[in-house]
């Protein structure tokens, strides 16, 4: 593992199985909307929900996984871009925030600022491998809210995920402390690849040749096309949109573009 893509301990130090204390990812912390446990084939091609924010009011399965009445029920939700230079500001100078490390980054966060809270809960993705709209996947996740109410999330995420949706656990989302084990160091070591190392790897690829010119020596040009992982057509999230809203119980009503 690279040495800015490892987990860390509480003194920032390399994480050693057997030794190190501090909040791991484990297969638990994901939740699928489909009605079984979320499989590691699952967490490879995750994210944004597709169609948003039409999909909010209008998918059910959605609906079953973060609603009032669904598996993780969530109060509030929000769309977080990425931190600001002024959000960032805002947390103590020299703050390091790691990957697949929420838990800790929020709880530092907010050691370094009155007013700074911590928010537990469950960032939402889409399987960006299935039919849109088909599946959806959660994680155990922790954020900031800053002292005007505005969700901040400083946790590293890949480029592709421009925005995170967020959603607030009604009976909170708690993580226990743990001494790292193997497993959860082989699993958080997967993690980083899916997220990191094989779209690096993906980028650092050499372009395909391109085509033969067509007859008349014309060459032929495709249009361009936006990745289904990209997310550059969603404009940032303004200061209004990052604060969390209520969420809505019935799948009929239409949540503001933040809601979820």
């Amino acid at each position: 593992m690279a040495a800015a893509l490892m987990l860390r301990d509480e003194g920032g130090r390399e994480a050693v199985v057997g030794k190190s204390s501090g909040y791991w990812l484990s297969a638990d912390d994901f939740i699928a909307s489909e009605e079984v446990s979320a499989d590691e084939s699952e967490l490879a091609r995750l994210g944004f929900p597709r169609d948003w924010p039409a999909v909010y009011s209008s998918n059910s399965a959605l609906k079953s996984l973060i609603g009032k009445r669904g598996r993780i029920p969530s109060k509030r939700a929000a769309v977080a871009g990425v931190p600001t230079a002024e959000q960032r500001a805002k947390v103590a100078a020299g703050f390091a925030a790691h990957p697949l490390q929420s838990f800790a980054n929020a709880e530092r966060a907010a050691e370094t600022l009155a007013g700074v809270k911590v928010v537990q809960g469950w960032a939402v993705f889409e399987r960006l491998d299935r039919p849109p709209g088909a599946a959806f996947v959660a994680e155990r996740y922790w954020w900031n809210a800053l002292p005007d109410g505005t969700w901040v999330d400083l946790t590293p995420r890949p480029e592709a995920w421009e925005n995170l949706l967020l959603a607030e656990a009604a009976q909170g989302a708690p993580k226990r402390r743990s001494v790292l084990t193997a497993a959860e160091a082989a699993f958080a070591a997967r993690l980083l690849d899916f997220r990191f190392e094989a779209a690096a790897r993906k980028a650092a690829s050499p372009s395909p040749a391109p085509a033969p010119a067509a007859a008349g020596g014309v060459t032929s040009r495709p249009k361009d096309v936006t990745p289904a992982t990209s997310s550059s057509a969603r404009p940032r999230p303004t200061k209004e949109q990052e604060k969390p809203h209520e969420a809505v119980s019935k799948p009929a009503v239409a949540p503001p573009a933040t809601q979820a």
